[in-house]
């Protein structure tokens, strides 16, 4: 793993990928605004330490998309307070890696296609979930964070969906994705809490029994993945901002109220 910048990634004894937002610049010149917007990955070893660095950012509003299951399974330890917290109920199979493979033997060329399959129904199977975090935005419900259990698919999705929406660049929009993989060692992760949750479902198990080499396009974050996702949007719905207008709800007015509140002054 590389160096990381400090800014944007929270020094967290018992956090997960928790990083902050801020500090991309926009094709109109503007930039994110610092401290404003996260993206996490699971909070359920968060210290009392990691609370004391916490509690200064005055974050509002938690949105987890984890399922049900994985929520019960690692509570989230949050610091106490006022904070909302939003989730939802819903089928733990939408993210079982499993079904993506159709009994072939699983080599890394088939892990990595079952990536862009999986990343190809993201969009669709959490529609719901996205337009609710876009809605908490909308709200002004800022300092705002976002996760799921590895911080990498769902959440991964979701920050490229908001930072688009923002006007911040494709290329920065995949860099910001492809950081997952020098914050955060899930092999390591895998191994050292086996009863964690990586947010695979019910294939921990299966994760464990594959060979490194194998298991490796499952747990990385890889460029081809986000772009699966996005070209399933532009299929389906004809462009991202379709996407977000007519399957999330957010009209060019949210879009703008949001840039108005999320973006440093012109």
């Amino acid at each position: 793993m590389g160096v990381v910048d400090l800014q944007r990634v929270l020094s967290l004894k018992g956090g997960r990928n928790f990083r902050d937002l801020g500090g991309y610049a926009t094709a109109c010149g503007r930039s994110v605004r610092w401290r404003m917007l996260f993206r996490t990955g699971v909070l359920s070893q968060l210290t009392e330490d990691d609370h004391g660095t916490l509690m200064p950012l005055g974050i509002r509003c938690v949105v987890d998309f984890r399922t049900l299951a994985e929520r019960e399974r690692e509570p989230a330890r949050w610091p106490a307070g006022d904070t909302l917290v939003q989730s939802w109920n819903y089928d733990e199979q939408v993210i079982e890696l499993r079904q993506y493979f159709s009994g072939a033997q699983v080599t890394p060329e088939v892990a990595f296609e079952a990536m862009c399959g999986f990343y190809r129904t993201l969009p669709h199977q959490l529609a719901d979930q996205f337009a609710g975090l876009f809605e908490a935005l909308a709200g002004a419900q800022l300092p705002l964070v976002f996760g799921c259990s590895a911080g990498k698919d769902r959440t991964g999705i979701a920050a490229a969906l908001v930072l688009t929406s923002l006007g911040v660049p494709w290329a920065e929009v995949l860099a910001d994705f492809v950081l997952t993989d020098e914050v955060v060692n899930f092999e390591k992760l895998l191994f050292a809490r086996p009863g964690g949750s990586l947010g695979l479902g019910e294939g921990n198990s299966f994760l464990a029994r594959l060979g490194p080499e194998t298991r490796k396009p499952l747990l990385q974050a890889h460029p081809a993945y986000l772009e699966e996702a996005f070209r399933s949007i532009v299929r389906e719905y004809g462009s991202v901002d379709d996407y977000l207008e007519s399957r999330l709800g957010i009209s060019a007015d949210m879009r703008e109220a949001l840039r108005q509140q999320l973006l440093e002054p012109a």
